[in-house]
C-alpha cells in the first residue's frame, strides 16, 4: 500500500511539473511570450511529502526565471528570447524541501499568441516605415550640406531669395566660415573615406590664403604620391599649381619654328 501511496505521489507530481504554461512580459508593452515548461527533478523527493505543495513550489520558482529572462528581450527577435530563456531555465535551482535537497532544471519553448503575433507585425510595418522616412530626411539633408560646403553654392544659394540685396551680399570670410562649418559636421559612418579625405584636404588648405603656400604643400602632396610609386597622380596634382604659360611664349616659338 506505502509502495502504491509513494509512487501515485510520483506520477501526481511528475504530471503536474513536466508540462505547464507560463504568461512573460516582453520588452514591448502589451506584447507577451506564451511559455510551455517542462521540469524535472533530481532527485525526487522521497518520503512522505505533498505533491501539491512541491509542484506550486517548483512552477512559481520557474515562472519567475523565465519572467526575469525575457524581460528586456524585444518580441520581434523570438529566437533570441527562445535562447535566454531556455539558458536560464536549464541552470539547476536548488529547491529546498523538509530533510532533503533536490534541484530543478527544465527546458522552454516560447511562442506569440495570435494577437501578439499580429501586434508584432504591426510593430514591424511601423519601425520599416520610420526607417524609411529618416534614411530619406538624413539623404536630403547630406546632400543639401554637402552642396553648401562650397562659398559659391552658399552665395548662390543666398542670392535665389527674394529678399536677396544683390548689392549687398555676404562677405568672403562669412561664405568661407559657414561652409567651413557645413564641412565640419561628422559625417555619415558609411560615407567613403575618399569623400571624407577630401572635406579634410580642403579645410587644410584653407588654412594656408597665400598661392604660394599651397603650392608648397600641394608639391609636398606630390612628393608623396611618388613616394608610393604613384607618379601619374603626383603629375597631376603638380599640374594644378603650375603657373599657366604666359601666351607671348607660345607666339615666340611658333615664330622661331
Amino acid at each position: 500500500m506505502r509502495r502504491n501511496s509513494r509512487r501515485a505521489r510520483r506520477k501526481q507530481l511528475r504530471r503536474k511539473i513536466s508540462t505547464f504554461s507560463a504568461v512573460l512580459r516582453s520588452s514591448r508593452p502589451g506584447i507577451h511570450y506564451t511559455a510551455t515548461i517542462h521540469a524535472t527533478l533530481a532527485p525526487e523527493p522521497s518520503g512522505p511529502y505533498d505533491p501539491d505543495e512541491i509542484a506550486d513550489r517548483v512552477r512559481t520558482a520557474l515562472r519567475i526565471t523565465a519572467a526575469a529572462a525575457v524581460r528586456d528581450q524585444d518580441p520581434i527577435d523570438l529566437p533570441a528570447a527562445q535562447d535566454a530563456c531556455a539558458q536560464q531555465l536549464r541552470r539547476p535551482k536548488a529547491l529546498d524541501l523538509p530533510d532533503q535537497a533536490t534541484q530543478v532544471t527544465a527546458s522552454v519553448h516560447l511562442e506569440l499568441a495570435d494577437e501578439d503575433r499580429a501586434a508584432v507585425k504591426e510593430l514591424l510595418t511601423a519601425i520599416r516605415a520610420q526607417a524609411a522616412t529618416d534614411t530619406l530626411t538624413r539623404q536630403r539633408t547630406e546632400t543639401l550640406a554637402r552642396e553648401l560646403a562650397h562659398p559659391a553654392a552658399l552665395l548662390a544659394r543666398w542670392l535665389q531669395q527674394p529678399d536677396a540685396q544683390i548689392t549687398k551680399p555676404p562677405g568672403e570670410a562669412e561664405l568661407e566660415a559657414l561652409a567651413r562649418r557645413l564641412r565640419g559636421y561628422p559625417k555619415d559612418r558609411d560615407e567613403p573615406l575618399e569623400l571624407q579625405l577630401l572635406d579634410v584636404l580642403r579645410d587644410f588648405l584653407a588654412e594656408f590664403p597665400k598661392e604660394e603656400q599651397k603650392r608648397l604643400l600641394v608639391m609636398l602632396l606630390a612628393n608623396g604620391m611618388r613616394a608610393a610609386r604613384k607618379p601619374g597622380h603626383a603629375d597631376r596634382a603638380e599640374a594644378l599649381v603650375k603657373p599657366a604659360p604666359w601666351p607671348g611664349v607660345a607666339a615666340l616659338a611658333e615664330d622661331a619654328s
